[in-house]
């Protein structure tokens, strides 16, 4: 179980199986792929769909399977601006949500019902939602048009206060990490989208159900339904036994050659 950061609600993924697996696989990069990912395959308390977090939360609840599946350290990989040497920063996604956790702001105090106000003008405003980022997406100015959807009034002239607000109570985990250039010494600094960057990773690691398919079909003639049923630790598991034994076989049949 996951508390996500912004909202406080509790979130968990279910244990997966090989549909999951494969519709994690053929998802595509970005929130929209995100979204339909998680919406699949984790549960939310108080029946909310995942299209009603908060940016970061989402983020939140990503990194946190990424951790349950493959560790805790992740590598963000970049290059030098000084000399152009490629670089890699590794670093704890723990810490580095922590560091992004959202803070109280004196800029604006709740209202309720998730609503803020901010204190120099009574300006009211919502956080942004995977939903509303995802409507701008295609938008002329989306920053703008983002603004309106989550304000009660007109957008003024100036909304850096609110954006501040925003920022502070709803971060998302797409910032920098820190690292020096292995090459020149110089200080670097790395954009990293965490979420993002989970993904690709736990997107590797699910095509591999497509060769546990293969391999446990090919052994077992059982269906492609059946084996997609099966649960994610399960299929790997009669997968590694299978390919442990052929590769058992062919070495004895090379040592008889």
């Amino acid at each position: 179980m996951v508390v996500l950061p912004i909202s406080g609600l509790q979130a968990r993924w279910r244990p997966s199986t090989g549909r999951d697996d494969i519709a994690l696989a053929d998802s595509v990069p970005g929130l929209q792929g995100c979204l339909e990912y998680v919406g699949r395959a984790a549960e939310l308390e108080q029946g909310l769909e995942a299209a009603d977090l908060a940016v970061g939360d989402l983020d939140l609840l990503v990194v946190w399977r990424r951790r349950e599946q493959r560790g805790d350290t992740v590598v963000a990989e970049g290059r030098c601006g000084r000399c152009l040497a490629p670089v890699d920063v590794r670093f704890s996604l723990a810490a580095y949500a922590a560091h992004h956790r959202p803070r109280p702001t004196r800029r604006a105090e709740p209202v309720g019902r998730g609503w803020y106000a901010l204190r120099s003008t009574g300006a009211r405003f919502r956080l942004p939602r995977v939903a509303d980022v995802i409507a701008v997406s295609g938008a002329a100015d989306p920053r703008r048009e983002l603004l309106r959807r989550c304000l009660s009034e007109p957008v003024p002239a100036s909304a850096r206060g609110i954006e501040a607000a925003m920022a502070s109570l709803g971060p998302t985990l797409s910032a920098t990490v820190a690292g020096d250039c292995p090459e020149c010494a110089a200080g670097v600094e790395l954009a990293v989208n965490a979420r993002e960057l989970c993904l690709v990773e736990l997107r590797q690691a699910a095509i591999g159900v497509y060769d546990d398919v293969n391999l446990i079909a090919s052994a077992y003639g059982w269906s492609q339904d059946d084996i997609l049923d099966l649960p994610s630790a399960r299929r790997a598991r009669y997968a590694h036994t299978i390919a442990g034994r052929v590769a058992d076989r062919l070495g004895r049949e090379l040592a008889h050659a």
